[in-house]
């Protein structure tokens, strides 16, 4: 068996991942449910300071539920940057990339109260659907969660970028990359503004359109369902 992002063997010894791990994320379980099988699921999308977990904070939470690929509630909240009590500013390229503006930040709540509510917002919800968000969303929601002392409700992530890969686009459909952005274009999806909660919109058509080329070339997906506690990448290192 191998590796389905770059090729390179499995190691049966070591949860199935691939041997390049944690250089390459590829993780294959033949025990879990394959994507089709999963009825419930929650999308979402942090928008933050920067890029480093540990020093950077969540500006932007947006979130939809799926249940029976149907949207049935969504999450979206700004939050106010603080860090050691003091108000951070963002920088004009988070600007250039959100939209979001320091003046949208003032007075809103700040991140521990937002990352709690999220977390009450999912009820039982447990499994994420994110592009890059194993690289991402997950270590830097996993890291707001650590510093707010609230718990962090997701265990399992399904991850739409090593999906695109898994599935081979930018070889099969000719497009330069398997950003969220270029797939949407890719599949003739409206994608707006960078913003937390239309990034998932379009991320929930994205999603119906790799399972539904899955199915086309029959293509099994069984673990692209990956643990939150066992195959998270560290990208502040």
């Amino acid at each position: 068996m191998k590796c389905r992002i770059c090729g390179s063997p499995i190691d049966n010894t070591n949860l199935n991942r691939c041997v390049r791990f944690p250089i390459c994320p590829g993780f294959i379980d033949e025990i879990t449910l394959t994507v089709h099988s999963i009825k419930e699921y929650v999308i979402f999308d942090l928008e933050t300071t920067g890029f480093n977990k540990k020093e950077d904070r969540i500006i932007e939470i947006g979130a939809i539920k799926i249940k029976n690929d149907r949207i049935i509630d969504s999450f979206s909240t700004l939050c106010s940057p603080i860090k050691n009590g003091k108000q951070m500013y963002i920088s004009a390229k988070i600007t250039e990339l959100t939209g979001i503006k320091n003046a949208d930040l003032i007075n809103r709540i700040p991140e521990n109260e937002a990352v709690k509510n999220f977390m009450n917002w999912l009820g039982e919800s447990k499994i994420s659907v994110a592009h890059n968000g194993l690289k991402f969303d997950i270590p830097f929601l996993k890291e707001a969660c650590k510093r707010s002392n609230v718990e962090f409700k997701f265990t399992h992530i399904l991850d739409t970028m090593l999906l695109s890969k898994a599935l081979n686009y930018v070889n099969n459909g000719n497009i330069p990359n398997n950003k969220q952005e270029t797939l949407a274009r890719y599949f003739g999806i409206k994608y707006g503004a960078h913003r937390a909660i239309n990034d998932c919109e379009a991320l929930y058509q994205i999603f119906r359109m790799i399972k539904d080329d899955a199915v086309n070339i029959n293509f099994s997906l069984k673990k692209f369902k990956h643990n939150v506690d066992t195959t998270i990448l560290d990208t502040s290192e």
